[in-house]
């Protein structure tokens, strides 16, 4: 790293990487960095960091193109396994939807269902969306984040799995909001694949519920 490359500070450490705070040649920046596992076989590991850092990079350069909201990636150093990209000012949606109106919450949700609908339609899976990984800047954008467990999927069941996901998040995280909010998330869903692929979006949403069945028959199981 150069002198016009700065760390500053540890922001958050996760389970697969570490996120810290710094500046890239003058830009408020943050760096991703894959934390090595080492219970792997060293080159393993080391191949996985690679193409997963490679992976997530090239994902949010593609996002970009379909209008979904994600931070600007400054430079990729797969040798380090990290990904340098804009700082994004701003507060995770976890953190403040309870103080929302009804008409916030509704106007957010739905956009996040239209963000969503724009990566599934060109085949992208977010692999993790929760209220977690969405940053409302003070410009009141929305800002779609940390696509470390990105894939690259048209199947019904992926897509679907995605929704499941974010839903259990609703209900665990925003219980007392989570049908004002699923609603207006599925409403931009729908919004946002569009009358050209209804029916996909329909299947896709269709397979939810049988997700949620083949969950409940395992736990009768049990």
């Amino acid at each position: 790293m150069s002198n016009e490359i700065i760390i500053e500070k540890l922001i958050h450490k996760g389970a697969e990487a570490s996120l810290y705070y710094g500046s890239w040649f003058g830009k408020e920046a943050v760096f991703k960095k894959r934390i090595p596992k080492g219970y792997r076989i060293e080159q393993i590991d080391k191949n996985l960091c690679y193409n997963r850092t490679l992976n997530e990079a090239k994902a949010l350069i593609k996002v970009k193109n379909y209008g979904v909201l994600v931070p600007p990636v400054y430079e990729i150093d797969t040798k380090n396994s990290t990904i340098v990209m804009k700082y994004i000012k701003g507060e995770k949606l976890k953190d403040i939807l309870y103080s929302l109106t009804i008409s916030k919450k509704v106007h957010y949700l739905k956009e996040i269902g239209k963000n969503i609908a724009y990566l599934h339609k060109n085949g992208h899976i977010h692999g993790d969306i929760t209220t977690s990984n969405v940053i409302l800047t003070p410009t009141q954008k929305l800002f779609i984040v940390d696509f470390g467990l990105h894939d690259y999927s048209d199947s019904i069941e992926d897509k679907s799995t995605d929704l499941h996901l974010f839903k259990r998040v609703l209900i665990s995280s925003h219980g007392s909001d989570f049908t004002i909010c699923f609603d207006a998330f599925l409403e931009g869903y729908r919004e946002g694949y569009g009358i050209e692929k209804k029916n996909e979006c329909r299947d896709i949403l269709k397979n939810i519920s049988i997700i949620e069945s083949r969950g409940r028959y395992v736990k009768e199981r049990r």
